[in-house]
């Protein structure tokens, strides 16, 4: 259910509000380019690229609320806590060093999880190759292409308390990611409390539980902790 921005005592107390539409993996359209254009304009408000979408900003809150409806989509929430936009790279086959199609899956998984309540924020990142362009090892659950599959890795942030994600599964097929995905965050939603992000959840629960009711045994990396 969408709150009305006015509704939120945190943004009340903002003079000016950001409008940011959701745009999966920042992948767009000339259309859709032209369409925030002429809705900043009208507004008379600003562009500003940030991470994989486009804000606009310098309005004031009841002409964001008006911008977000023409713009006829999902808005970035920057204060939610559930599964935020999830960030990848082109993939295969539009970058020479990519090993996976990491756009395919991260439009499916942006598109399965994106917005889903949690206890606490959570990053998704997809590259498709070690080279990790959109830096996964700094995500809630981060994964990176190789030859034979996906090496995932969670529990990293960068945030306040940053920390890098530790590797729990190698050679995980494209089609495997969604359940094990699923399956993390059955477990985030049972264990974890209120703005807990998921590393500090596994620091205090383990890692050897969250490993054994999350990961699949074909796919378990072994860990030295």
């Amino acid at each position: 259910m969408t709150i009305p921005f006015a509704n939120i005592p945190f943004l009340n107390k903002k003079i000016k509000f950001p409008v940011t539409p959701h745009i999966p993996g920042g992948l767009t359209t000339s259309a859709q380019l032209r369409q925030i254009a002429e809705i900043a304009d009208k507004y008379e408000g600003s562009l500003k690229i940030v991470g994989n979408t486009i804000t606009i900003i310098g309005l004031n809150l009841s002409d964001g609320e008006k911008a977000l409806a023409e713009l006829n989509c999902q808005g970035e929430s920057f204060i939610a806590k559930a599964v935020r936009s999830v960030a990848f790279c082109p993939g295969k086959p539009d970058c020479p060093r990519a090993l996976q199609d990491s756009s395919s899956l991260g439009l499916a998984l942006d598109k399965e999880f994106f917005g889903q309540e949690l206890p606490g924020k959570l990053r998704i990142g997809v590259s498709g190759c070690p080279n990790c362009c959109i830096e996964p090892l700094v995500k809630d659950i981060g994964m990176y292409g190789t030859a034979k599959g996906y090496t995932l890795a969670v529990g990293g942030n960068s945030g306040f308390s940053a920390q890098i994600a530790t590797v729990v599964a190698e050679k995980v097929p494209a089609e495997e990611i969604s359940s094990i995905i699923q399956s993390i965050l059955t477990f985030y939603r049972q264990h974890g409390k209120t703005k807990e992000r998921l590393g500090q959840l596994i620091t205090r629960i383990g890692w050897e539980q969250f490993i054994n009711e999350t990961i699949p045994s074909q796919y378990k990396k072994r860990l030295d902790l």
